[in-house]
């Protein structure tokens, strides 16, 4: 994939059949995304890029005065971002950037609506905003309904992870996964329209007010539930935060962003690619081991700690120093364990197991015994309601 900015190409290894790591003069490499096989963003000085989310929380592959993990699994075939490029691009330019680049075009072509969106849009307010691009709220004009318009540049990585995102979200469909509506190509961007989540993140909520047990277990549930049917599929979420957690005002729980999720096969079971936020990653990601689908269990513990302290473990400290903790000191400690209560404290210890194979699964947290204290999904109202006025009163 030839970068837009300055030219530069991977180099090709004809012997190995896939890049190898172009070097600048300052000594960086670029980044060489192992399960969706292209480079990752680059800014316009040729310094390694991350990539940033809506939250300000950035996902990143690694820091930028770092090392850089290694820059191809030599010893498997290179995977796909969305499971199937490899299988059906013409083999002759399957491992070509240039082939994949067009593959992922056609993709988005062939998944497009041909409608214009303005004809079927109204678009009221912006909502988000991040390097990925902006979210606005909308209108459907036949049926008033709202929904969410999540504008993507398509410019380099940002065309395989919105492939990504797009070709999830039109394939799995379930309770607590966000739903996609529409999409459609514009000027050389990507709009998803989705199902508008009029309660915000659960982020939203952790920073403005405090919830009680049954609230988070009610939470933990939706979640888990979501969290199953994306293992059975399978599918590795690999960046679970509260910012990817949405929320309706009925209560309503939904995993959103799948960008940089990773679609398992009999034949890859496993990926070994660091990519998430830092402090929500998994032993296993941080160190480059081989990991499934229990690497999200993890960042949903992970979650939990958030709903309990208000921020996951290290918060304060940088990128770097986190994945370090988080390598050396396996489950993390909270801030004041003895408020937790037994099977509270038992619940984390199953989700925050340091070794993947001992780590439970979600189907096993959904039976325990911690989760039949849930709370209606409805007592999430109030706080949501909570939050946006505390939000808006502090913009005030």
């Amino acid at each position: 994939m030839l970068d837009e900015d300055d030219g530069h190409l991977p180099v090709w290894d004809e012997d190995r059949g896939h890049p190898v790591a172009w070097e600048e003069e300052d000594g960086h490499l670029p980044a060489w995304e192992v399960d969706s096989e292209c480079p990752l963003a680059w800014k316009d000085d040729g310094e390694p890029a991350a990539f940033w989310e809506e939250d300000g929380e950035p996902a990143v592959f690694w820091e930028e005065d770092e090392e850089p993990p290694w820059a191809w699994e030599e010893d498997t075939e290179p995977p796909s971002a969305v499971g199937s490029w490899a299988e059906l691009a013409d083999s002759s330019t399957a491992l070509q950037p240039e082939g994949r680049g067009e593959w992922c075009l056609m993709q988005l072509r062939n998944s497009m609506s041909l409608a214009e969106p303005a004809e079927k849009y109204l678009e009221v307010e912006q909502i988000g905003q991040g390097a990925f691009g902006t979210v606005s709220k909308g209108l459907n004009r036949a049926t008033g309904g709202e929904a969410a318009i999540k504008k993507m540049s398509l410019r380099g990585q940002n065309r395989e992870r919105a492939v990504n995102e797009l070709l999830l979200l039109k394939d799995k469909k379930n309770p607590n996964i966000v739903n996609s509506l529409d999409s459609f190509l514009v000027d050389g961007d990507l709009w998803l329209v989705m199902e508008y989540m009029d309660g915000g993140t659960l982020q939203d909520v952790l920073r403005q007010t405090h919830m009680a047990e049954g609230e988070m277990v009610a939470v933990n549930q939706e979640c888990l539930q979501g969290l199953d049917f994306l293992h059975g599929n399978p599918v590795i979420h690999r960046d679970l935060k509260s910012s990817n957690i949405l929320l309706g005002m009925d209560g309503s729980v939904k995993l959103a962003d799948f960008g940089l999720y990773a679609q398992l096969s009999p034949e890859q079971d496993q990926r070994r690619s660091m990519v998430g936020t830092a402090h929500w990653m998994a032993p296993e990601v941080v160190t480059s081991s081989p990991y499934g689908p229990k690497v999200d269990i993890w960042s949903f513990g992970i979650v939990t700690i958030e709903m309990v302290e208000g921020e996951p473990p290290y918060f304060k400290e940088t990128r770097a120093m986190a994945r370090a903790l988080i390598q050396q000191n396996g489950t993390p400690q909270l801030q004041e364990p003895r408020r937790l209560l037994a099977l509270l404290w038992d619940f984390l210890e199953c989700s925050l197991e340091p070794d993947e194979e001992r780590r439970w699964s979600a189907q096993e947290l959904l039976q325990h015994p911690f989760l039949s204290s849930a709370k209606p999904l409805s007592s999430l109202t109030p706080l949501i309601t909570a939050a946006k006025q505390l939000r808006e009163q502090r913009r005030r």
